[in-house]
């Protein structure tokens, strides 16, 4: 049965509940509005409040199937207009929910087809299982205690608005998708990012969904009438626009590896590393092409987060010299499949990392068995000169694929010889890593705490300077790889205060 199917017999039940009552009240974590009706300056009211409140982890669905009908909970629920649609598919409730079950369940719903209505509760849905994934089995009533998280949380669409993630319901059109500064953007939202309501305005959700109070916030929430009613399922003209985007990227044919640099490093690397697949794209005419990397490209941030990525060798052991990754590949027909297998650790990689559970794409050796020569930098490799703790050390390496005893030195090859270091040097950008330890430094409004601000912070900030400095004209891009989200948002923050621009900084999860 579809997930429109399903929501009707929700609908109905609660509809009888509510003739036999006399009122319809409102389940606990619904989301209320107590604050003004109307969004100063914009079209419509707010929505009311039956529009927005979501399924409660406590209320049970009822489901019909060909044996009866089937109870589900909130985790089956949302699964179910996830696009998780057979109920054969469904993980058991009986067991704890496992690493390896999750990776199942994930993909199977990259190989379901995606419309606007079942896109925000596939994010919803695969970043619980990439929780899973990161932190090991959960019980199913940790699994609907999770859910309740998402009550007030929002995302963008392909196709420009925003809509409910619980249940998939369009709120209101931010503007057109475009891509600018290395993701898919609309407005001051961006794909594959979580957005949650505090104060009726949009702010961006952190890693636990907690609203980030920095700044007066991205939009107001207001009733957009004019689309919050109309028919999403099927509606594959939605995606026009990111159709369009992505165009903006592919000004010619793929017809080479050396041609899918100008994609999302997620993309390009599981294109490159399926060559019976890239053989049957390169046929394709450039509209075939754009309409296929979108379909990727969107099955990346809805299920990661993210549709870039960082090369990285695998550090971190488990067993021996070995590494158990949860290692996302394409197949030749184009499906997506995550499996969790054991990789040799030094083993080249890229991480796709939007959240919790990063998933590695394995880069393939060249047929010599030879590495490709390194492109020419600005600088050359020197002694670093500098210790550091295990986890820092573990950090640099995955994010460089280099030694931490060793440095990447522009200008000198020392400080006292006008030197400036950096972390790394690949694929034409500079590298910068900050390990896990950072988080603890700032306020949760992202300032720095007083006995770090003048002494830490401001290092930061001077060492960000110097790098700048250094390339000043040279046309070499800076990009700081950090391994705590509330981290890189704090560090954005202390750059934009003291006009620091011109490097890129992201969060990259260790693994």
């Amino acid at each position: 049965m579809s997930a429109a199917r399903v929501w009707k017999w929700v609908a109905l039940l609660l509809g009888m509940v509510a003739v036999a009552t006399g009122c319809a009240t409102a389940s606990d974590g619904a989301f209320l509005d107590h604050g003004p009706s109307v969004a100063s300056g914009r079209r419509g009211a707010r929505v009311p409040l039956m529009a927005v409140a979501m399924v409660s982890p406590a209320d049970m669905a009822v489901r019909a199937v060909s044996g009866g009908a089937v109870r589900m909970d909130a985790f089956d629920y949302l699964l179910t207009l996830a696009g998780l649609d057979n109920v054969h598919d469904m993980p058991s409730a009986r067991v704890p929910l496992s690493q390896q079950e999750a990776a199942r369940v994930l993909t199977l719903l990259m190989r379901r087809p995606m419309t606007p209505g079942s896109l925000p509760p596939r994010m919803a849905a695969c970043h619980l299982l990439r929780e899973v994934l990161e932190g090991g089995a959960a019980s199913r009533e940790e699994l609907v205690r999770r859910v309740e998280r998402f009550n007030r949380v929002a995302v963008l669409r392909p196709d420009g608005y925003l809509a409910w993630a619980l249940n998939g319901r369009t709120q209101q059109k931010v503007g057109p998708v475009v891509w600018k500064d290395n993701a898919f953007r609309a407005g001051p939202f961006e794909l594959g990012r979580f957005y949650t309501v505090h104060g009726w305005v949009f702010r961006r959700a952190d890693a636990r969904l907690r609203p980030i109070m920095d700044g007066p916030g991205l939009a107001e929430v207001y009733d957009d009438a004019d689309h919050i009613s109309r028919v999403l399922d099927g509606a594959e003209e939605s995606f026009v626009e990111l159709y369009h985007a992505m165009g903006q990227l592919l000004s010619h044919p793929v017809d080479s590896i050396a041609a899918l640099r100008h994609l999302p490093a997620g993309v390009a690397a599981l294109l490159a590393s399926s060559p019976e697949y890239l053989a049957r794209f390169r046929l394709m005419t450039r509209g075939e092409q754009v309409k296929a990397l979108s379909k990727l490209t969107t099955n990346l941030l809805v299920t990661f987060g993210a549709a870039g990525g960082t090369s990285s060798t695998l550090t971190r052991t488990f067993a021996g010299a070995e590494a158990l990754v949860p290692v996302l590949s394409l197949s030749a027909e184009g499906a997506l499949a995550m499996e969790r297998v054991v990789v040799p650790v030094g083993k080249v990689a890229t991480v796709l990392s939007g959240g919790p559970g990063a998933a590695i794409i394995l880069q393939r050796t060249q047929a010599s068995g030879q590495a490709p020569s390194p492109a020419p930098g600005p600088g050359q490799w020197g002694p670093a000169g500098e210790s550091m703790s295990a986890r820092a050390r573990a950090y640099q390496e995955q994010i460089t694929g280099h030694s931490a005893d060793d440095a990447y030195w522009v200008g000198g090859m020392s400080t006292k010889a006008g030197g400036v270091r950096f972390d790394g040097f690949t694929d034409g950008v500079l590298l910068e890593a900050k390990g896990p330890g950072y988080a603890n430094k700032f306020f949760d409004t992202l300032e720095p705490k007083p006995w770090f601000k003048n002494t830490g912070a401001q290092a930061l900030v001077d060492q960000a300077r110097r790098q700048l400095g250094a390339v000043r004209g040279k046309g070499i891009s800076i990009r700081w790889h950090i391994a705590e989200e509330k981290t890189a948002e704090a560090i954005r923050l202390l750059f934009e205060k003291n006009n620091v621009s011109g490097i890129e900084v992201v969060y990259t999860q260790p693994l």
